[in-house]
């Protein structure tokens, strides 16, 4: 896929945003995006029916434990809330609980 510059510096300026308010670096912001869509494509897998559900929860959990890891391991007390709807942004981030209902409020990492 092919983004325009304006589209480039949009997103830059949302991620660099996102950074500043949570106390990432760029690529510690990079490194949750990947295990997003990780996360997504574990859940596009189980909708289009090529993982039993086992399999998917398998997988759903260890990418979980795997970001949650990384960012207790950078020091950072940030709750990370998964829609596991795989049509959309995966992983939301914040420095206080979020609650399923408001996970929007939240800042999206994509």
């Amino acid at each position: 896929m092919t983004y325009t510059k304006s589209e480039r510096d949009y997103y830059n300026q949302y991620r660099q945003s996102v950074c500043d308010k949570l106390g990432l670096t760029k690529n510690q912001y990079n490194y949750v995006r990947r295990q997003g869509e990780a996360y997504r494509l574990v859940g596009e897998d189980n909708c289009n029916g090529l993982l039993k559900d086992d399999e998917y929860i398998t997988r759903s959990e260890a990418i979980e434990r795997k970001l949650e890891n990384y960012l207790s391991g950078l020091g950072l007390r940030l709750h990370v809330y998964y829609q596991t709807d795989p049509r959309g942004a995966t992983v939301y981030l914040q420095d206080k609980p979020i609650s399923r209902d408001r996970y929007t409020d939240a800042l999206c990492v994509y």
